[in-house]
């Protein structure tokens, strides 16, 4: 019974109430006013197998590929 009271209880402890307050037990706090996204293209450098045809017959050479991939993360000022 006690134990389901607590579980009851931690999982209303954060609730976001209008006007950008944050409530929790401890009491009000402000909420993070600014969020934005920052984007960044990273190069990534991977290694492909790829057939290749030598001395009369095929052999498999792993070869340096540089591919770019998107990294996206969320900023709160």
């Amino acid at each position: 019974m006690r134990m389901h009271r607590a579980a009851t209880g931690a999982a209303a402890v954060l609730v976001l109430a209008g006007g950008g307050i944050l409530m929790g037990a401890a009491g009000a706090q402000a909420a993070p006013t600014a969020c934005h996204t920052v984007i960044r293209v990273v190069p990534v450098t991977v290694v492909v197998p790829q057939q290749v045809y030598e001395n009369g017959h095929w052999v498999t050479r792993y070869v340096p590929v540089t591919r770019y991939d998107t990294i996206s993360t969320i900023v709160c000022d």
